[in-house]
């Protein structure tokens, strides 16, 4: 097996450096990803500029890794050495370096990864695990929005046909999960996105689009929302403008409850009619995962919403390549901020 090597952040507000990094064994319940392919999230960005959930420097940064399988523990049965593919990497919510993502050789627990079909290219499928994981716990978890969730097989249920789910941020990495969720639930969506990205989210599922740069869009949402039943909003872009509309709309239809991805927008001033929760999915609990939904999220919405179709790996990714030393310019451009799209490394042999 070949050595590892990481992108090390070394302190505060600096660049990754490529070096030399340990490779770790899979524990029982773990397995060992040679890494083809790495998205870049805007967490990864924050950590950098903020350093939080960081303990010491040098430090790996990274959710979200595809690749092929090089070695399973010992209580595993449902993945084998060579094996494509895709997974959360667990870092930043465990502390546990080995599960970072940004390099070459990635340990996860096995209920979170996913196999990919092999038409599926590796930097396709790295767009979608933290997403992913990010909107299951944001819309269906409990303390959450608590919608009912979809199954990614059969057709949509007509019973959810009147409720009503505000996405802010239909093209993001986020939203672009979320609508697609949504509508496999059967969900009436309501989002926004820039007009260039009017079709996207309409094929991903949106039942309206509103252009975030209207300023009465809030005024169009109501209106568009009225006479059903309201189940909350999810806020994937998290700014304090966003936070502050996604709180009128709510509050105009006799308020309810929102989640927002970024814990550092303050929600403190909206009205008392609103409930905020922050998405910050549980940290993992036991050998499986501890949570019967941590399955169903990767056996299900990734394995089989994968190969049958009904789950498609949106965003489309932005690949840059040339291995571990893009990640530098990979999450510049994220911080600079990128629409309907998401920043893929691939990662080569010997980068």
């Amino acid at each position: 097996m070949s050595t590892n090597k990481a992108a090390f952040l070394k302190s505060l507000k600096t660049p990754f450096s490529v070096d030399d990094a340990p490779l770790h064994s899979p524990g029982p319940h773990e397995i060992l990803i040679r890494n083809r392919a790495i998205a870049v999230n805007p967490i990864d960005y924050k950590q950098q500029d903020i350093g939080f959930f960081i303990k010491s420097y040098p430090w790996i940064l990274g959710m979200d890794v595809a690749g092929i399988v090089e070695e399973v523990g010992a209580d595993i049965t449902t993945f084998k050495k060579g094996d494509r593919v895709a997974a959360l990497a667990p870092g930043m919510p465990t502390g546990n370096q080995a599960y970072a993502a940004f390099q070459l050789y990635t340990v996860v627990p096995a209920s979170v990864a996913s196999k990919i079909p092999d038409r599926i290219a590796f930097t396709d499928a790295a767009v979608l695990p933290l997403g992913l994981t990010t909107v299951c716990w944001g819309l269906f978890g409990e303390g959450y929005l608590e919608l009912d969730p979809p199954s990614a097989s059969g057709t949509p249920s007509t019973k959810n046909n009147n409720k009503v789910v505000l996405v802010w941020g239909g093209s993001s990495s986020v939203g672009s999960c979320a609508l697609q969720l949504l509508s496999a639930g059967g969900y009436t969506i309501l989002t926004t996105a820039s007009a260039k990205n009017f079709d996207f989210v309409k094929e991903l599922g949106a039942t309206q689009v509103f252009d975030h740069h209207d300023p009465d869009i809030v005024k169009k949402l109501v209106d568009a929302a009225r006479g059903k039943e309201i189940l909350g909003a999810y806020d994937t872009i998290s700014t304090a403008q966003t936070v502050r509309a996604c709180g009128e709309y709510l509050h105009e239809l006799g308020g309810g409850r929102f989640t927002k991805v970024d814990r550092t927008v303050d929600a403190s001033d909206l009205p008392a009619s609103v409930t905020v929760t922050e998405n910050q999915p549980p940290g993992l609990r036991g050998p499986d995962g501890g949570l019967a939904s941590w399955n169903r999220l990767w056996r299900e919405f990734m394995g089989e919403g994968l190969e049958n179709g009904k789950l498609k790996t949106k965003p489309n990714a932005f690949v840059l390549k040339g291995g571990l030393e893009k990640l530098n310019e990979a999450v510049d451009l994220v911080r600079q901020g990128v629409s309907a799209k998401k920043v893929v490394v691939q990662v080569v042999d010997g980068s």
